[in-house]
This record gives C-alpha cells, structure tokens and sequence, in this order.
C-alpha cells in the first residue's frame, strides 16, 4: 500500500467516524487497499451478547449478514484465534487458524465457502468496557494468501481503525441519548425551550410552538428568543445567561421570572442550565432550558390513560376527560345525547373509583399526576 493511498484511507475512517454514512463504502475502500474483494468490520455488544456488522462489502448479502449476526458469530473461528492472540494484534489467518482445519470445518463449508472467505488479514479491537470490534479483509481459496507484508499493513492501519471506532460508538451512543431526551421533553406537558447564551431558539416541543406562535408573553425574532412587553427582555436575557453560567462553572443558579401578557394571565418560566455540547475538556455551545408554564393551557390526559390509572369504563372515561376540559355535565348529556340520570350515575362511578367527592378534587387529582399530564389527549 503506498503512502497516498493510506493516508487516503486513514482521512476516510475518520470521517466515517463523524458521519455514519462513510461506513457504507468504508469496507470496498479497505478491501481495495489489500488487493481484495471481501471485507467486513463487526462490533460485539459482550453485555449483550450481540454482534452487528458495521460495514461490508458485495459478497455479504442480506441472507449472510443475518446468518452471522443470529448464528455463525458464534462459531467463527477465526475470532476465536484472533481473541486467543489478543486485541490490537495484527495478524493472518493462518496464524490463527489452520488451513485443513478451517477447510473440513462446518463454519467453512455452512457459511465462509458461500461468501467467498477462506483467506484472511484482520484483528480484533477493544472499544470500550462494553463492546469489542473485529476486521476481516478476505481472499477466496483459489487465490493467494496474505503475508507479512499485508500484517504489517494491517498494524499501521489498525491504531486508526480503532480510534474511528470508539469515536463512532462514542458519537452515536451521544445521538440515542439525545434522542430519548428530546423525546422526553415533547412529552412534557409544558413548554420547554433550549437556547445558547445569546437567546438563539435550539429546540421547542410542541406545548412551546403553540406559545410562540400566539406570540403571548414571549415571541421569536430573527430566531432568538424575547419578552413581549420591552421592559422585561433585559431580565430575561439576564436570566438565560446566568443560567449558562451555572454550567460552565462560574456559578450555580437556576431562576425564575414571571412575564406579563396583555389580557391573559402572566408566564411562568424557570430557566436552568443545561447540558452543553463538548470535545475533550473544551466546552463547544453551552445552553438553558427554559420550563414555561402557561395557565391557560388545560390539559386533558388522554382517554385510555384515565381509564387504565383508574380502572375506568370507557363511558366513565369520555366523562372525565370531558370535565377536565372544562365542559359542563348538562352540556355533556346533552352532545352524548345520554340523560341527566345518567351521566350523574357514570361520575357517581368515576368519584367512587378515584375516591373524589367533588369535581374540584377529581381535576386536582388528575392534573396531579405528571404520568397522566404526559397523556395528552390527542
């Protein structure tokens, strides 16, 4: 391999690495480089018990990568080898492996004679506590075998390998978390807002886009966040940036401010700091969340939330979540087209199981549960 050509490679890894699109076309740029055809690059969950492949090329169909990942991982005994010389040990398959063994095994003739593998140059790497990785670049039987030459390849390129690995599972593991926060905060059943020190809108959920798009209180412009009465923007963009200084360790605060709406009862808003994004020890964007609470939004949790946390009827249900809504008991008979009687019986039923005398108590106690907030009705 000459030197353009690794240092080719080794940029491609790295961006890989960045962007998980770059695995696709990782294994034929790897395969290429070794004068080969075949290659794969496997990552092993070892608390899971699971092995997925990364990357691969032509040869691994849909049908084979399935076979490994449910079966063959487990009898690949090139692995095992490779395991027994130990992680970050470049190497070729006859080292590991012998060649008549691998030829009358099982593993050769259910799996590696159908993907075209016999000969082999790899390792394996350690990743972090959690998960090890393997590569292997392949050559059918009817072609030579790779030697030391190819090994010694093997070990320049492998110190890159590894890091691009463990900066992958590092980045991606970052991008689920986000996810399921994200997915927290657009349940959450008050507006929640994320913003950089200067007021720059990052995320809303959607309680928070439904405020801003009244523009009650507090408004967008030119995408950063302000108050709508004038006088009261200072505080506000005083509040976010002490905030942030809480996390970037110049204090700790978290606060609290009350903004004036005309005609319409004041926002309530608490503005904490909150995780910024970071390389190493160098803090790249540190952010608040902003909670909102806005007294005029009535929140009904969803039917069947109601009926599971209660052991409600369905009937028993649409009653409830009615009155949550705010809808009278005479107006509700009177859309269900049910009698007086009725009704009254069905929140007779729904007081008995919450254990409410009164209307009042039924709505403090629903409205109580943050659970039964979440669920929205739709």
């Amino acid at each position: 391999m000459e030197l353009r050509e690794f240092s080719v490679l080794v940029e491609r890894l790295y961006e890989a690495a960045l962007n998980p699109e770059g695995w696709r076309s990782m294994a034929n740029d790897l395969a290429r480089a070794f004068n080969s055809g075949s290659c794969a690059i496997q990552l092993r969950d070892l608390a899971a018990g699971k092995t997925v492949v990364l990357t691969n090329t032509a040869n691994y169909d849909a049908r084979a990568i399935a076979e490994y990942e449910a079966h063959f991982h487990a009898s690949d005994m090139y692995v095992k080898g490779a395991m027994k010389l130990g992680v970050g040990v470049p190497l070729i398959g006859s080292q590991v492996v012998d060649d008549n063994k691998l030829l009358n095994s099982e593993y050769y003739a259910d799996w590696l004679k159908h993907v075209g593998i016999f000969h082999l140059t790899g390792a394996m790497m350690a990743i972090d506590d959690g998960a090890i990785a393997g590569i292997g670049i392949h050559r059918p039987y009817e072609t030579d075998g790779y030697d030391v030459a190819d090994r010694e390849a093997m070990g320049l390129l492998l110190p890159h390998l590894t890091r691009a690995l463990k900066m992958y599972r590092r980045l991606n593991g970052m991008e689920r978390q986000g996810a399921i926060g994200l997915a927290a905060l657009e349940a959450m059943a008050v507006g929640v807002m994320v913003v950089d020190a200067a007021g720059k809108l990052l995320f809303t959920n959607t309680v928070a886009e439904r405020l801003l798009q009244k523009g009650q209180g507090i408004t967008v412009s030119h995408g950063h966040l302000r108050a709508q009465i004038a006088e009261r923007n200072p505080l506000l963009q005083h509040t976010i940036r002490q905030a942030i200084a809480g996390f970037t360790g110049r204090s700790s605060h978290a606060g609290m401010l009350v903004l004036p709406r005309q005609d319409a009862l004041p926002l309530s808003l608490l503005v904490s700091p909150a995780p910024g994004y970071r390389l190493g020890a160098d803090l790249l964007q540190a952010t608040a969340i902003i909670f909102v609470n806005n007294p005029d939004d009535r929140i009904t949790p969803a039917e069947a939330a109601l009926a599971t946390q209660f052991r409600l009827t369905p009937a028993e249900a649409r009653l409830t979540a009615a009155l949550l809504d705010g809808e009278h008991i005479d107006d509700y008979a009177l859309r269900t087209a049910l009698s007086p009687h009725t009704v009254k019986s069905q929140l007779k039923a729904v007081f008995a199981k919450t254990g409410c005398g009164r209307q009042a108590d039924l709505m403090r106690v629903v409205l109580a549960n943050p659970v039964l907030r979440m669920c929205r009705q739709g």
